[in-house]
């Protein structure tokens, strides 16, 4: 109980005192397709569903990042470790999240990457029908670490320790302790035994 008390103590102190905070901003893209005259046109749809995953290889590439790295004035390693493009679940929504130890930098690279890739589909591929279904915003609230969760993680490890140290000194323990394991590893009869009192 002692050593599983200490653990969890310790983990806690240590998250909250010297492990950084995570901050994380999300955007969600996403191509809409063209309506002529009220009319929405299916084989765009079908098109946009096959450049979903082009649009995230685009957006993951170094072009895209080195571009965003420019002009917020950062290292492109800062932007590409802290960038993560994923497409949801059978839909053609695209979401881009930044996680770093400052909410504004994470909203920035967020907001500026959105805006780099608007720009390069429609300059190159001739691409203007991305829209922003949600804006990145500000959080103040971090992300990770997780307090309760690490101080939970401390204390099991601290209770696995334990229950090893007890196991091992189980394991080692050659003493004799009854009768019977006098008359087991001795080989002798036992004749008596001198009882113990505590006063």
């Amino acid at each position: 109980i002692i050593s599983t008390l200490i653990c969890a103590i310790l983990v806690g102190a240590f998250t909250i005192f010297f492990v950084k905070k995570q901050y994380a901003s999300t955007a969600r893209i996403f191509p809409k397709p063209e309506v002529n005259e009220g009319v929405v046109d299916y084989s765009q749809i079908n098109s946009n569903n096959s450049m979903t995953k082009n649009y995230v290889a685009l957006l993951g590439g170094n072009n895209i990042q080195s571009k965003v790295a420019k002009e917020l004035n950062v290292d492109t390693n800062v932007v590409s470790s802290a960038l993560s493009i994923s497409n949801e679940t059978d839909t053609q929504i695209i979401s881009i999240s930044a996680t770093t130890t400052d909410p504004q930098l994470s909203k920035k690279i967020v907001d500026t990457t959105v805006d780099v890739f608007t720009n390069e589909v429609k300059e190159t591929l001739n691409i203007n029908n991305i829209t922003t279904v949600d804006d990145a915003k500000l959080q103040t609230s971090p992300v990770s670490p997780s307090v309760p969760k690490n101080i939970v993680i401390g204390g099991l490890v601290g209770a696995i320790l334990s229950i090893g140290i007890i196991f091992i000194r189980f394991m080692l323990d050659n003493r004799l302790h009854t009768k019977e394991d006098v008359e087991k590893y001795l080989e002798i009869p036992n004749l008596g035994v001198i009882p113990y009192f505590e006063d």
